[in-house]
């Protein structure tokens, strides 16, 4: 029965498959419940075609049926009537009767449905009959009380009864197939199949709007086309289709419900009180709330409450289209009249209610956006500035005023409108400063997945932040992103640090990562000195400043401070709704977790952002997403997830995420112990000219080295770590300084190699135990090929354990994914993390006092987890830890 034309329809045929499968042998019903337009009709059509195909006799009735008792089930029996003769006379009569044929008192309901019943009995007896119903809540109260008493009693026999009704709606007794609307890869298939050439910011608000409905996802687009283009804020147009389907009983409501529901559907709070204030004051007479019950039957509205919601957003805009644009016009001014407690909403509404332009009404519907962000959201003061610029007649100003709006779009993450208003205003004859500016806007957002070539000069912010010092802080940022992901020139770098020395605002943001995002070498020092401390970040109340902070020390390659600074910057995104910049400093602060070995909070961060971004749709952040998850999966020991992301992400042709591809791709061959491979995918990463080095090149110092040494590469990877001993002297970068010293030790002679990983293991590495562990890996390895077994163990034990904490690979084939293949795994079960690593430093023979300064603690705390970890282990002294979890000699991989 499978139709390849249903999206997102699988389940619900293979329900109906199975059903229909089952004749002639046996027969069965199924309540088809879903919202309207939301496919029943489609899944019904399905399967006629497959009663037609197979030879079954066919009874089909559909909704709307007069309110005569039984006119739908005379419709139903038609085909069948002729057999009525055939019944025994007394069912006979009952059914002529009820139908109308004969004449004489209707008959009882049960009566009727056991006649109805026995005559489609019949007839399956020589033939398999498949009755449909469609829209049954719109048919008449006894037939669908025969329809509900037939479809309890045909499971034996070769009889299928499938019927449609809307959600909230039953027939007693029969069960249900519920037809949810579509996910959101089946509906954008679907709208790409019917609006392909709409412009992409008209398919995302259908797509919005739509909430996966087919019907509205294919009728939507239909109407658009008629009507043309409008504002973000204005309804959408409906086809007659569409308000059928989920307004087809806005005419049978009265005039007053019909007032209350125009005023509602023009405003967009649902306050119930102001709804029928404004509908009292448009209808010149008081509207009570009872007066709405007619909507809620017609399946219009639900009211909870204080508050009045439309069903459906078609709902809204079939009341608005089902309305002149006078009376939509009056419905704005009645609501403006009620709200003279809320200056901006009455601003807004009488700003609906006149014809433009009308310049003094549209600068005071600018000014009042900023105070609709604070009370309403962002998308409140979008829809402001869009609407001041229809009413604004000088053609700069509305310019501007589409650039303001096209701004907060961006915060939002909503790429395609705010494209969409660039494209508008830079159809105006927009200054100098607002062309720089729309050029601006559309560096930082995210229309294209692959970097274009920069729309500002270097050269132009000097001159234009003379006149707006704001608006060059702004393109100082855009041209340094630009540069930072295309891996610009050095003299183009060094132009935009020269304009940002111009600029006199050193202190802002905005500058410092400019400058951090341009030089993060040569400049580091200068912006870790000027980002706030650790002790101030909490009173910033600025989300863009903390924002562009965390970038700031990220870029450095200061992931600690960055996270710091990322964290409080996200709490004041999410309650502002800017989910766009909300997206984009999640992953930011989950790259830095994953070098800080918080996995559990990188995961949490991912998936955050991921949710985000299957709503907001940001191409250039769903790669960044995608080739964050491939080093993830390169640091978890998962070589082959880590290739297959990064090779999809590669497939984009992004520059700015070459680095971190490179990266993902020699962890996962260090994984594989590919390590020649690896050394090839993490050298370009390093040597280059260290003022051009990329925090992506600090994270690769500790894989390179480990590459260099065990892929014969020793002599050419110190030549390379040479050179990055200049940048060590340059930048105060922690993630180079914690990492420097690892390679040193392993890529040095033996008769200094000792001394250095003592210096490598006497940083303070609170904050980096992946550096430790990997640290202690590489100087247990070194001490077990001398022969130094005790120590070695010791080394090497406090490695795994780490890494299995953590859940890192060792970069020699094992994981803590592996666990299962363990022996010591079901042993320490029990234990908790720390408990295991006192127990196995115990098993190799360390005394209290030695694991203790080993850990930190005192050496009565480490008796006292002793204590506990004995009975749970089922011993009884110390001398039976070592047999249970004396740690396997590492294997040759090691080496």
């Amino acid at each position: 029965m499978y139709d390849a034309g249903l999206l997102g329809r699988d389940e619900q045929l293979s329900v109906l498959q199975e059903l229909m499968g089952g004749l002639p042998d046996a027969g069965g019903a199924m309540a088809l419940q879903g919202a309207p337009g939301v496919g029943k009709s489609a899944l019904l059509r399905v399967a006629a075609e497959r009663a037609r195909t197979a030879g079954w006799q066919m009874l089909e009735v559909a909704g709307r049926s007069d309110d005569t008792p039984f006119s739908g089930l005379r419709e139903l029996l038609r085909p069948v009537l002729g057999t009525a003769d055939a019944l025994p006379a007394e069912q006979g009569g009952i059914l002529r009767s009820a139908l109308e044929i004969g004449s004489g008192p209707r008959p009882e309901t049960f009566k009727v449905a056991l006649a109805a019943l026995n005559l489609v009995t019949a007839r399956a007896a020589e033939q398999p009959a498949v009755l449909i119903a469609d829209d049954v809540q719109w048919l008449d109260g006894p037939t669908r009380d025969v329809l509900a008493f037939m479809a309890r009693r045909v499971s034996h026999n070769p009889i299928v009864i499938l019927a449609a009704l809307r959600s909230g709606r039953t027939l007693p007794g029969v069960p249900v197939l519920d037809v949810p609307v579509l996910d959101e890869p089946s509906a954008r298939l679907l709208l790409a199949r019917r609006a392909g050439t709409l412009p992409p910011a008209v398919q995302e608000r259908i797509l919005g709007e739509a909430l996966g409905n087919p019907l509205a996802l294919v009728e939507l687009p239909e109407a658009w086309r008629r009507t043309g283009p409008s504002a973000s804020w204005t309804h959408l147009a409906v086809s007659p289709a569409l308000a059928t389907a989920f307004a087809g009983g806005l005419g049978e409501v009265p005039v007053q419900a019909r007032d209350a529901l125009l005023v509602a559907a023009v405003d967009h709070v649902g306050d119930l009180s102001e709804v029928l204030a404004a509908a009292s004051a448009l209808a010149g007479r008081a509207v009570a709330v009872d007066v709405l019950d007619s909507a809620v039957a017609a399946l219009l509205i639900r009211v909870d409450g204080t508050t009045l919601r439309f069903l459906h957003p078609v709902v809204r805009f079939a009341v608005l289209d089902a309305e002149p644009r006078a009376r939509r016009q009056a419905a704005n001014a009645a609501m403006a009249q009620v709200l003279a407690e809320q200056p901006e909403r009455r601003t807004w509404h009488r700003a609906q209610s006149v014809d433009g332009p009308d310049d003094d009404l549209a600068d005071e519907l600018a000014d009042a956006h900023a105070s609709l962000v604070r009370r309403h959201g962002v998308v409140w003061a979008i829809w402001a500035l869009e609407r001041s610029a229809q009413l604004t007649a000088d053609s700069a100003t509305r310019g501007h005023r589409l650039l303001r709006a096209a701004e907060h779009a961006h915060g939002l993450g909503r790429t395609r409108l705010t494209h969409s208003l660039i494209d508008e205003a830079e159809r105006q004859e927009l200054n100098d400063a607002d062309r720089a500016k729309a050029g601006w806007l559309r560096d930082i957002s995210d229309a294209d997945p692959q970097p274009g070539p920069a729309r500002t000069r270097v050269w132009d912010i000097t001159e234009l932040s003379a006149d707006d010092p704001h608006l060059g802080l702004d393109l100082l940022l855009s041209a340094a992103l630009r540069a930072h992901g295309t891996e610009a020139d050095p003299a183009r770098r060094a132009g935009i640090v020269a304009a940002a020395d111009r600029l006199t605002a050193t202190s802002d943001p905005r500058h410092i990562a400019a400058l951090a995002l341009a030089e993060p070498v040569l400049r580091g020092r200068t912006v870790a000195d000027r980002l706030p401390s650790n002790e101030t970040v909490w009173y910033i109340p600025d989300a863009d400043g903390l924002r562009l902070f965390g970038m700031a020390a990220h870029a450095i390659g200061d992931p600690v401070r960055a996270a710091i600074l990322l964290r409080r910057a996200e709490t004041m995104l999410r309650k502002q709704g800017r989910l766009g910049l909300l997206s984009e400093t999640l992953l930011t602060e989950a790259a830095d977790q994953l070098l800080l070995g918080d996995w559990p909070r990188a995961a949490h961060l991912t998936e955050e952002a991921r949710r985000i971004l299957t709503e907001t749709r940001q191409p250039a952040l769903l790669a960044a997403l995608t080739g964050t998850d491939a080093v993830a999966a390169a640091l978890r020991g998962q070589p082959q997830r880590a290739v297959e992301l990064a090779g999809s992400v590669a497939a984009w042709q992004r520059t700015d995420l070459i680095p971190t591809l490179r990266l993902a791709r020699g962890m996962a061959r260090l994984d594989e112990g590919r390590y020649a491979a690896a050394y090839n995918e993490l050298r370009p990463l390093l040597d280059q000219p260290y003022e051009a080095l990329r925090w992506q090149g600090f994270a690769a110092v500790m894989p390179f080295a480990m590459a260099a040494d065990r892929g014969r590469s020793r002599h050419e990877g110190a030549h390379i770590l040479a050179l990055l001993e200049g940048a060590a002297r340059v930048t105060p970068a922690p993630l180079l300084h914690v990492q420097m010293p690892y390679a040193r030790a392993v890529l040095a002679a033996d008769a200094v190699a000792e001394e250095l990983y003592m210096v490598a293991l006497g940083q303070d590495l609170a904050r980096w135990p992946l550096v430790r562990a990997r640290t202690e890996q590489a100087y247990g390895q070194w001490l077990r090929r001398r022969r130094r077994a005790a120590r070695s163990r010791m080394m090497l034990l406090s490695a795994r354990t780490a890494f299995e904490l953590i859940g890192a690979s060792d970069w020699s084939g094992r994981n803590a994914t592996q666990a299962a293949g363990n022996p010591l795994a079901s042993v320490t079960e029990p234990l908790s993390p720390h408990e295991t690593l006192i127990a196995r430093l115990a098993a190799e023979g360390l005394s209290n006092r030695e694991i203790a300064k080993r850990l930190n603690v005192s050496h009565r705390t480490i008796a006292a987890h002793l204590y506990r970890v004995f009975p749970k282990l089922g011993i009884t002294s110390r001398r039976e830890l070592a047999p249970l979890l004396k740690p396997p000699e590492p294997g040759a991989s090691d080496r």
